[in-house]
């Protein structure tokens, strides 16, 4: 499979819509494998912790905020791992871990990417709450 890639023009920042027909399929797959959304919107909120950091240290030096995000999307993805130990909360919520996975990858590539990549996982979420638990959408 290639790369997750966000743009159809990165250099002007504009986004290929694929990525959010792309995110209704991830989010209904999530949805039938009974991902919960609790564990969906813990790994979220951490990543939107991230994402606030990194909004407020870009302002003096994009390039330093940046080069102190990618450890911690590392850091996250290895707490993900983690817990698909056998007694781990994701132990049977492998389809969650590729996903986020491959998001993490992507957003580490660029604070550009990363950006495209927090939009992503959001559309995913969304999608998910109409398909998971209760959404009725299946």
């Amino acid at each position: 499979m290639p790369a997750l890639e966000f743009f159809k023009d990165k250099e002007r920042g504009v986004l290929d819509p694929r990525v959010f027909e792309r995110a209704r399929e991830v989010a209904e797959r999530l949805a039938r494998g009974g991902l919960k959304s609790s564990q969906f919107r813990n790994y979220f909120a951490e990543l939107r912790a991230l994402e606030n950091r990194f909004e407020r240290e870009r302002k003096g030096d994009e390039a330093l905020a940046f080069a102190r995000l990618v450890p911690q999307l590392e850091l996250l993805k290895a707490k993900l791992f983690y817990n698909t130990r056998p007694q781990g909360p994701l132990r049977n919520a492998r389809e969650f871990v590729a996903f986020m996975e491959e998001a993490l990858e992507a957003g580490k590539r660029s604070p550009k990417d990363f950006e495209a990549m927090m939009k992503y996982v959001e559309a995913v979420l969304a999608y998910f709450y109409a398909f998971g638990e209760g959404g009725g959408r299946k």
